[in-house]
């Protein structure tokens, strides 16, 4: 016959057992918190309990324990103290989440043992804002588990309402005194609110309110809500109406209402939300079949905003203000805008002085540019010197071949400054047409185009221009040319011309005239310099025949160039 807890004695054996088995259980506990599943160590303490309650089952069944916080009693006696480890004591862990007792009956372990491991487990890892223990407890639904708890706050028990035996009496715990409670639950007449009258006392006493997570949610949304922009929910709603409705003058209105917001989005520098509201109009145009009205009203959209005017005016509002264009949200407006808009652009560009305003516009004008090549490659031929130095600079960040042909008509124009910078951006663009281009600059009657047009030469290394290059070299003009002239040619001509070049370097560097002359000292040490490129055999053999010359600029270049190829 099983004994019960209520009928079995508190004899030494049993008393024995059930703190072999609770013992047991908190060495299983604590494994679980250290080891992984697949551990051996681990499973055999589970094993260990497994055992020890088959043991109790035999002096107590169920096994009613009494939870305080630091130890397990039984019948009035201690089975289990854990005073050392205090907070982190088994007994607390069930204490603090408001259980009191419990009644574990046969066959708990090999059923709910391992679920009520994990629970605990689960319980003493858990967030602050994680279920309790009680909660985890009642939604498991272990069958061979009973327990009692109390509610609690931080003062003490939450007092629970009696049976009917008892109406109108609350106690907090077994031994605690009862506490008498109102039978009434209104106030008695002339006493308190007036009925009716709601107060906000009356939802702050609410137990749970909102927990800390509901808080969190609410603020966050609240930040959200605050944080969006609803002028965006507005122009949405008015392309909605625009693909909504078949009425043309619904749609028309509709589309005034958009037209006046942008005026009033560009007056306040909101260059988003007229990038936004100009895509919406392009998609919409696309997509929508309506009266032929509606559609050239939505075509007019970024064609206004592109008249040079309107431009103009953008510019000096954004040159006027005090606060620096973002270059990525004037690239999503620009991009939108038609081709009409490049004009008072580039001219803005080719007159403006560096600034972080200066280079985001540039940026962003770059993007309109790209999406209309054709436009900005007429700009080159443009009356206007503004206008071709702006789309001088926005061809050579984009490096277009269509380009090339007006940068060609630039070389034979009468600005000096203008064919220099656009010899330089040939070379940027460096297509087979741009540095034909190129080669036309070394016949140039101007120093400096000369000068550009050799250095893009030997940048690129345009071997197509060798013959033009030699017969700059051997030209009598070149006898007085400044040394960067003759420094930039032989550099060009050294750079690319091999072993074919070399009779000709040999001559100005070596080669006598009829009375015993020879070459000026700096064209015979520009020779030297461009056979110290070339770097063959045949060249460090004409360089060791100057190499004792009297003149000490020309053995000076002699000895560099050779100590470069050693």
């Amino acid at each position: 016959m099983i004994t019960t807890g209520h009928e079995a004695t508190a004899s030494p054996q049993a008393v024995a057992a059930i703190e072999d088995a609770l013992r047991a259980f908190a060495k299983a506990l604590r494994a679980i918190q250290l080891y992984l599943p697949n551990n051996p160590t681990r499973a055999a303490a589970i094993e260990r309990v497994r055992g020890a309650f088959g043991a109790v089952w035999r002096v107590a069944n169920p096994l009613e324990i009494q939870i305080k916080e630091a130890s397990f009693e039984w019948e009035g006696r201690t089975v289990y103290l854990d005073a050392e480890r205090g907070t982190d004591g088994l007994p607390w862990l069930l204490y603090r989440d408001g259980l009191r007792s419990l009644a574990v009956h046969s066959g708990f372990e090999t059923t709910d043992l391992d679920a009520f491991l994990a629970i605990l487990h689960k319980t003493r890892t858990a967030a602050p804002d994680d279920d309790d223990l009680v909660t985890l407890l009642w939604v498991a639904d272990l069958a061979t588990l009973a327990y009692r708890h109390v509610e609690h706050d931080a003062v003490g028990d939450m007092p629970v309402v009696g049976g009917a035996d008892r109406p109108g009496v609350a106690v907090f715990a077994p031994g605690v005194a009862p506490l008498g409670v109102p039978a009434m639950e209104s106030s008695p007449p002339g006493e308190g609110p007036p009925p009716g009258m709601i107060r906000v006392e009356d939802f702050d006493s609410t137990l749970y309110f909102l927990d800390t997570r509901e808080t969190t949610y609410l603020q966050e949304e609240l930040k959200r809500e605050y944080a969006e922009d609803h002028r965006k929910l507005v122009v949405g709603s008015l392309f909605d109406v625009i693909e909504g409705q078949s009425v043309p003058e619904a749609q028309l209105e509709a589309l005034r209402t958009v037209d006046q917001l942008l005026v009033d989005f560009l007056t306040l520098g909101d260059y988003e939300l007229v990038a936004l509201s100009l895509r919406e109009a392009s998609v919409t145009s696309r997509r929508l079949v309506a009266d032929e009205r509606v559609m050239a009203a939505l075509r007019d959209l970024p064609a206004r905003l592109s008249e040079p005017a309107v431009i103009s005016q953008l510019l000096q509002a954004l040159d006027e203000s005090a606060r620096t264009p973002v270059a990525s949200l004037l690239e999503e407006l620009f991009v939108e805008l038609r081709a009409s808009a490049l004009e008072p652009l580039v001219a803005w560009i080719g007159m403006a002085t560096a600034s972080p305003a200066r280079a985001a516009i540039e940026r962003a004008s770059a993007r309109l540019a790209g999406a209309h090549t054709a436009a900005l490659a007429q700009l080159l031929e443009h009356a206007s010197e503004f206008v071709v130095r702006g789309a001088l600079r926005l061809a050579a960040q984009l490096a277009t071949p269509a380009a090339v042909p007006g940068l060609a008509r630039l070389l034979r124009g009468g600005d000096v400054k203008l064919r220099v910078e656009a010899l330089n951006v040939l070379g940027e663009i460096a297509s087979p047409a741009a540095l034909q281009a190129v080669e036309r600059g070394i016949d140039d009657s101007d120093r400096d185009v000369r000068v550009a047009a050799f250095r893009v030469i030997a940048t690129r290394l345009h071997a197509a221009a060798l013959p033009r290059l030699l017969d700059a070299v051997r030209r009598k003009e070149l006898r007085s040319a400044d040394l960067s002239e003759k420094m930039a040619l032989f550099e060009a001509f050294g750079s690319m011309c091999g072993d074919v070049g070399v009779a000709e370097l040999d001559t100005l560097l070596n080669a006598r005239s009829l009375l015993g002359a020879r070459e000026p000292a700096a064209l015979r040490a520009c020779a030297a310099r461009a056979l110290g490129m070339v770097a063959s055999p045949l060249a460090i053999a004409a360089l060791q025949r100057a190499a004792d010359t009297k003149d000490v600029v020309v053995r000076s270049a002699v000895a560099r160039a050779m100590r470069g190829n050693a």
